[in-house]
């Protein structure tokens, strides 16, 4: 009988531990995500070096998902790219409304940021545009455009960047 008593605490035990791991991996639970892709720099760098207009190269970059309610996240994000000859760094803040529809997750972001290409540092603003589907219970992959203007605060030029990135976001 005390053998059979303790059996039954250990499987009610096991069942009680795994009931949050099961219910944490929602959609209202923070991801963790990874993107690949292609950016698009256009313009001249803050030191004047030109490059050619909207020539691609290969960006990459990593993002935490925050959701406060389910249909508004606050998504933390860095990107790494090359423009021109230059390494250059996004890092932003993107405030991303959600829009479900059927299995698709469809979103509009507004992502004011920093950018490091070289040695300068300036802020960017922009919008992105895309759509999540949901793979497994906790796992998405997405699909992202997003445009960008940086400032430079000394000078009168912009300079405009492009990414176009597919990736994936684990919801823990």
């Amino acid at each position: 009988m005390k053998r059979v008593t303790t059996v039954l605490l250990a499987v009610l035990l096991t069942a009680l531990l795994a009931t949050p791991a099961a219910a944490s991996s929602e959609k209202s639970s923070v991801g963790l995500g990874v993107s690949l892709g292609v950016s698009f720099p256009e313009g001249d760098t803050l030191d004047e070096e030109q490059v050619d207009d909207w020539a691609a190269s290969f960006n990459w970059g990593f993002y935490v998902n925050i959701p406060l309610i389910y249909t508004f996240h606050l998504t933390p994000m860095a990107e790494l790219y090359k423009f021109g000859d230059k390494n250059a760094t996004d890092i932003a803040l993107g405030f991303k409304f959600i829009i479900p529809a059927w299995v698709l997750d469809l979103y509009v972001a507004f992502v004011p940021g920093l950018t490091t290409v070289g040695e300068i540092t300036a802020p960017h603003v922009g919008g992105a545009v895309g759509c999540a589907f949901n793979l497994f219970s906790n796992l998405d992959l997405f699909i992202e455009g997003k445009y960008k203007v940086m400032f430079n605060l000394d000078e009168d030029t912009n300079i405009s960047v492009l990414h176009a990135n597919m990736g994936i976001l684990y919801h823990f």
